[in-house]
């Protein structure tokens, strides 16, 4: 089987939990005997072109940058996208399935999809409507009809929890029969490995809490910070480490200065893996109080290095964490409870390694790489049966 992946996030171009889902999905694709191409974008420094564990990675177009027009982006993307695969189907005889991730690259996939009647599946990491709480404004719409036509041109599509099944169903009006719920998976051996060398310095003295994602309000970190002065005040030594970046970082300064704490919070801006795996191993309790959230694989990442966790009572985190058991819960947006939970981890010694102990114990039951690989063939195969059900050739281009 060969399969085209399409995704506007690869590493070393990182943004959200995208690009780590599609790195290790390919690379255990790859290791199942299907052959794997990626095309993605350009990164300044980085090769076009790579075998990387068996997959076959293209980038093309411009890299993104900030200071684009990012809907003129995504468009020359996409254009030079197809431009690739039309040159790579000559090159390599065809494919057998076309794999769009998020709306970004659905221009991309339909036409391909179309054009050479070949089967699509898409993958919705999440959706316009979930990020912004609503659809608020005209480019926020139109986004999301460009998310539903990327659902519904798809002959199969596929999310990570069961939550965001609900979602796509209620939003684009398509069938949950239609839609196939694989989790995100986690690699347990990529969260040992540390930095040569320290770039943060963390007192040995001090208790660390650790929040790493996008600085945006669905992630919840206003409420985090609004928490930290009654953590404080119970656990006096209590520093909270923010990892990431994002627009919503001038708001928190100006929060956590008229809050008295600018000595007791550090952003470290973007983590590369060895430095995020430090902070893990380092803090006493991970917390992600999402508003929204799709998935939430900070949630297993803090899993595999044995670090307590609280996250928000929505979406998909809801289904990973079980309250007491392997991580604690709280209500979105209480900032008072969330307090109280921070709290009841850094004095509870016996609930945090008990939680963490069982999370780490459940990872790989439910989180396998290998058994993610096999469900999302299954899918493709799926997807190739069902288009040939109505009496359309055998997918390829």
């Amino acid at each position: 089987m060969k399969i085209l992946i399409l995704s506007w996030e690869y590493p070393p171009h990182m943004v959200g939990g995208l690009g780590q889902h599609v790195y290790d999905l390919s690379y255990f694709l790859a290791r199942r005997g299907v052959s794997v191409h990626i095309i993605t974008p350009r990164v300044i420094d980085v090769p076009d072109y790579e075998l990387d564990r068996g997959v076959h990675i293209r980038r093309v177009g411009r890299p993104s940058s900030e200071d684009e027009d990012f809907r003129a982006w995504t468009f020359s993307f996409n254009s030079e996208a197809i431009r690739e695969a039309v040159r790579l189907s000559a090159e390599t005889g065809g494919f057998n399935v076309i794999h769009a991730h998020d709306w970004l690259v659905a221009y991309a996939g339909r036409a391909l999809a179309k054009a050479y009647e070949i089967p699509l599946v898409s993958t919705i990491h999440a959706t316009e409507h979930g990020r912004n709480l609503g659809l608020h404004n005209r480019v926020q719409r139109e986004i999301n009809e460009i998310e539903k036509n990327l659902a519904l041109h798809a002959e199969r599509v596929i999310c990570c929890s069961e939550y965001m099944a609900q979602q796509i169903s209620c939003l684009f009006g398509m069938p949950q029969q239609e839609i196939r719920v694989i989790p995100n998976g986690v690699v347990p051996e990529q969260y040992t490995e540390l930095p040569d060398s320290v770039r943060i310095q963390i007192d040995r003295n001090e208790t660390v809490i650790f929040f790493i994602g996008r600085l945006v309000p669905e992630k919840g970190v206003y409420q985090l910070i609004q928490a930290m002065p009654e953590v404080i005040a119970a656990v006096p030594n209590a520093r909270l480490y923010i990892g990431g970046r994002g627009p919503q970082q001038e708001i928190l300064e100006t929060l956590i200065a008229k809050l008295g704490i600018k000595d007791r919070v550090v952003f470290t801006g973007f983590l590369k893996p060895h430095h995020r795996n430090y902070l893990y191993q380092q803090a006493s309790v991970a917390v992600f109080p999402s508003l929204y959230e799709p998935f939430g694989i900070v949630a297993l990442e803090a899993m595999a290095t044995k670090t307590p966790v609280i996250v928000g009572d929505t979406g998909g985190l809801a289904e990973i964490v079980r309250h007491k058991e392997n991580g604690l819960k709280v209500k979105p947006g209480d900032e008072k409870v969330l307090a109280e939970e921070i709290i009841r981890v850094l004095k509870d010694k016996e609930l945090s390694r008990r939680m963490a102990e069982n999370a780490a114990r459940e990872l790989m039951e439910t989180y396998d790489w290998n058994l993610i690989a096999a469900r999302t063939i299954e899918v493709y195969e799926e997807a190739i049966a069902r288009f040939q059900s109505r009496g359309l050739p055998p997918g390829r281009f």
